[in-house]
Formats: structure tokens, C-alpha cells, sequence
């Protein structure tokens, strides 16, 4: 009887142990990570300069929809993979 309850509770411990390991090596999502500002013409030139510079591409295209993003207020990349369209921006 004594043997089974010990068996018992190692069992457990061990689970406990398990769980906790891969509680602790999971890659959670990255929600807290920083992401680009984009509430007005100039932060959405900045965050697509930064971003076409990271993946070694030209910048040109950051310069067009900034020019019409200073006429409209709608940032328009959407380009391609990485291209994204806001609308109400501030133009400044």
C-alpha cells in the first residue's frame, strides 16, 4: 500500500515537471513585440524605410506613397507581401 502511494505522488511530480518544462520552452506569440506607428503620413514612411531597408530592398516606393499619402491620407503599399493600406492618417 505504502509502495503504490509513493509511485503515486513521483508520478505526479514528474508530471508537474513536465508541464512546467514546456510551459517554460514554449514560443509564445510576440504581442508584446514594438509595431510600426503608423497614425500619420510621416511614422508610415518611417516604419516602411526601416522595414524595406531590414529585408535589403529600395526604399523608392516608401517615397511614392508617402507623396500620396500626403495628398489623400491613405497610405497605399499594397504591393506585394509586406504592403499594407491605412486610411485616416494624419498628414504630416
Amino acid at each position: 500500500m505504502r509502495t503504490s502511494k509513493l509511485v503515486v505522488v513521483l508520478t505526479a511530480l514528474i508530471a508537474a515537471l513536465i508541464v512546467t518544462t514546456t510551459a517554460a520552452s514554449a514560443d509564445w506569440p510576440r504581442s508584446s513585440a514594438r509595431q510600426p506607428d503608423f497614425s500619420s503620413c510621416s511614422s508610415a514612411r518611417h516604419a516602411c524605410t526601416v522595414g524595406t531597408a531590414r529585408r535589403g530592398k529600395s526604399s523608392a516606393w516608401c517615397d511614392r506613397a508617402h507623396a500620396a499619402c500626403m495628398r489623400t491620407g491613405t497610405w497605399d503599399t499594397y504591393d506585394g507581401m509586406y504592403g499594407r493600406r491605412v486610411s485616416g492618417l494624419v498628414r504630416r
